[in-house]
């Protein structure tokens, strides 16, 4: 069945399918649409702030990164906190 014959089809069906499948097939198309919308959060940060997550990548890639364990402690021994 082609795209012509499917739509046909569909529009046909659309005046005989209760409510309760409608609201089935409008929730299916909004998160549809939704998902053919929906952009990469990273594209839409300013050029500054990629630029630094980049370096930042690259910076664990290298191995230039403190264990977060490691900067709890030294925290805690700071302030003097215990936990």
């Amino acid at each position: 069945m082609g795209t012509i014959e499917l739509r046909k089809k569909w529009i046909k069906s659309m005046t005989t399918v209760d409510e309760r499948f409608l609201r089935m097939v409008d929730a299916l198309y909004k998160s549809y649409t939704q998902e053919q919308e929906a952009t990469d959060f990273f594209d839409e940060l300013p050029k500054e702030i990629q630029e630094l997550l980049m370096e930042s990548l690259e910076q664990v890639k290298r191995g230039e990164v403190i264990p977060h364990n490691k900067v709890m402690a030294d925290f805690r021994k700071k302030y003097n906190i215990t936990g």
